[in-house]
């Protein structure tokens, strides 16, 4: 029989042993590096622009999706490995930027997106031509 809980229950031991019960229900629950539960999804709303920039950096990291958000959003440091997929992504964000700037007419139209995006880049080609 399922009850609520009171206002009393909805503590951290609650939400403990709700997560317990959850894994022996489910065995494919997911965990970290630090062998803690993920269970919580958090959701945002970005611009098509805002969405496009994000996308950028996460293909130029290398990291999924997820793992280059909550490492943002935590203040933590993204170390770029050179792998096949970082390879990939600055490719592929280096031809982008090249046919950006080959549509352009004068360098007063160089969007400020544009430029962040390339400051990424060259962050990036930099701290792995040092590592």
């Amino acid at each position: 029989m399922y009850r609520r809980p009171n206002l009393s229950e909805t503590s951290i031991e609650w939400h403990r042993k709700q997560t317990k019960q959850q894994e022996k229900t489910n065995p494919r629950v997911l965990r970290d590096r630090h062998n803690r539960v993920r269970n919580i999804t958090v959701g945002f709303r970005v611009s098509p622009e805002e969405n496009e920039m994000i996308n950028a950096a996460v293909a130029i990291s290398g990291l999924p999706k997820q793992e280059y958000c909550y490492r943002r959003c935590l203040c933590q440091d993204v170390v770029v490995q050179g792998n096949p997929r970082v390879y990939k992504g600055l490719k592929d964000s280096l031809e982008a930027v090249l046919l950006q700037l080959k549509r352009l007419t004068s360098i007063d139209e160089v969007s400020p997106e544009l430029l962040e995006t390339i400051h990424l880049i060259s962050t990036v080609l930099g701290e792995m031509k040092n590592s």
